[in-house]
């Protein structure tokens, strides 16, 4: 009997275990941001009638949401469509040489996404033309990207920082 109630109590605390989500990533911003933290959108992207993988980034002291789609349809190249009220851009890595911002292309124009150069820092966005050379995962991308791309909008600290 008191086999069959530690089986029980084992078995649910491992049930239980199974239905807590862990985010994907999560790191600081080293701004007023505060603390990010990236998880799988249950919303995806589309783009050319495919859906892309999707992560949703939060971020500690703002309302601020971030949705980032994979887009792998390239060999050469992997895509990120990050997408905010605010500002639709593009990070790439190209042949895991380097990883970047990059304005939009055409095959995300026609899909209705669009850069604003109203709302771009320029200063930031050739800042951030190339991040990185050397090859990184898709998560480290992703985080990358969370910690960047918020300081893409002009003024961010007014427009983001709400709390």
């Amino acid at each position: 009997m008191k086999r069959l109630f530690t089986f029980l109590a084992i078995a649910l605390f491992l049930s239980f275990s199974g239905f807590a989500k862990a985010p994907v990533a999560q790191g600081k911003t080293h701004c007023c941001l505060g603390n990010y933290v990236v998880d799988k959108a249950i919303e995806q992207v589309y783009v050319d009638g495919k859906a892309l993988r999707t992560f949703i980034v939060t971020y500690e002291n703002s309302d601020l949401t971030v949705r980032i789609g994979v887009d792998r349809s390239d060999k050469k190249s992997t895509k990120y469509v990050v997408i905010s009220d605010d500002l639709e851009i593009m990070y790439q890595c190209t042949n895991n040489r380097h990883f970047g911002v990059k304005r939009l292309t055409r095959d995300y124009l026609d899909d209705g996404f669009s850069t604003s150069d109203l709302s771009l820092d320029r200063q930031q966005y050739y800042h951030q033309k190339v991040i990185t050379q050397l090859p990184k995962s898709e998560i480290d991308h992703v985080r990358l990207i969370s910690v960047f791309f918020p300081k893409l909008v002009k003024d961010y600290e007014k427009v983001f920082a709400v709390r």
